[in-house]
């Protein structure tokens, strides 16, 4: 497949941050225009339609995707032109057209491209990506991420975040910190705290009993919650932040930190560098996210990717 370079192939999710990208799409085809571009626009229609399209392309020749959408959006694509822990073809580029809630991705690179600015001149980056190996519907599945991946109260909210309810699209529209708020607040009471063993780097620590865990590389998640670490796309490692048992109350004390970039300094908080990570969790299990994706349950494994895939901001 010959690929055009005055032609955008773009997979396009118009229902990103609540509906709020349908309207910032017909901005992007009239910039577009002024530039003599032509846009190949693919739509989702459902969960993973998005990795379908890319995987399929990808496998047909196509190596510039143009990604319209959030977090959610980029992620699907980039798991759709991952293969074997490398891309189909090492030609591959990802061109990211933030439109969605809170595009946490991009918070992970030091300059982007002025939104007003030919979309072809996009700042490059080799970018460093986590490879998750967890469990879904009884299988083992692999799953790549570029921002971060929580399990726990963080992970439990952003399910009920993404829930697509007339009230939760309006508060997002209204202002992302809000709708994030209203879904940590609603699950706070809802969930408890989880047992479970750790094993960093190989070294196995014994059992206790958490919060929340989230393995990332960019420290901002859900719009402006963040962890208060520098990193950068491709340090070549892992950070992990772990929230001890804490009780409902406390947890809701501890929610203003979150968006000061102080949680990991309260005591109930500790953070690492490393470059794995297991998971194994008693009882009930609780589900992984990453980048916004719902993808599966524990036992769980995470890795890394050093620069492993090219992407434009």
């Amino acid at each position: 497949m010959e690929n055009n370079l005055n032609e955008l192939f773009v997979i396009c999710n118009p229902l990103a941050c609540g509906g709020k990208a349908a309207d910032r799409w017909q901005t992007f085809i009239e910039r577009a225009a002024a530039f003599g571009l032509r846009v190949d626009a693919r739509v989702t229609n459902f969960s993973g339609h998005a990795t379908e399209i890319a995987r399929t392309e990808a496998r047909n020749g196509r190596h510039i995707f143009y990604v319209f959408g959030g977090d959610g959006t980029l992620n699907e694509v980039l798991n759709g032109l991952m293969e074997n822990d490398d891309l189909i073809s090492p030609e591959i580029e990802l061109i990211y057209l933030t439109a969605g809630s809170s595009c946490d991705v991009a918070k992970l690179f030091p300059e982007r491209s002025p939104i007003t600015g030919d979309p072809r001149n996009a700042i490059s980056y080799l970018a460093d990506v986590g490879k998750i190996e967890c469990v879904k519907d009884g299988k083992k599945v692999v799953r790549y991420f570029l921002a971060n991946s929580s399990i726990g109260v963080i992970s439990r909210s952003i399910e009920v975040f993404n829930i697509k309810t007339p009230f939760q699209s309006f508060l997002k529209r209204v202002n992302i910190d809000v709708a994030a708020l209203y879904a940590g607040l609603k699950n706070v009471f809802q969930f408890g705290n989880m047992t479970c063993r750790l094993t960093f780097d190989g070294q196995e620590f014994p059992e206790k009993t958490i919060k929340n865990m989230t393995v990332f590389k960019c420290s901002y998640f859900g719009g402006g919650m963040n962890y208060g670490i520098s990193s950068t796309y491709d340090d070549g490692c892992l950070h992990v932040a772990t929230i001890g048992e804490t009780g409902k109350f406390r947890t809701l004390g501890l929610i203003p930190s979150l968006y000061s970039g102080t949680i990991l300094n309260k005591p109930q908080a500790e953070y690492r560098i490393v470059q794995e990570v297991r998971m194994e969790i008693e009882g009930q299990p609780v589900i992984i996210e990453a980048d916004g994706e719902m993808i599966g349950y524990p036992p769980v494994n995470y890795s890394l990717l050093p620069k492993c895939v090219r992407l434009r901001i």
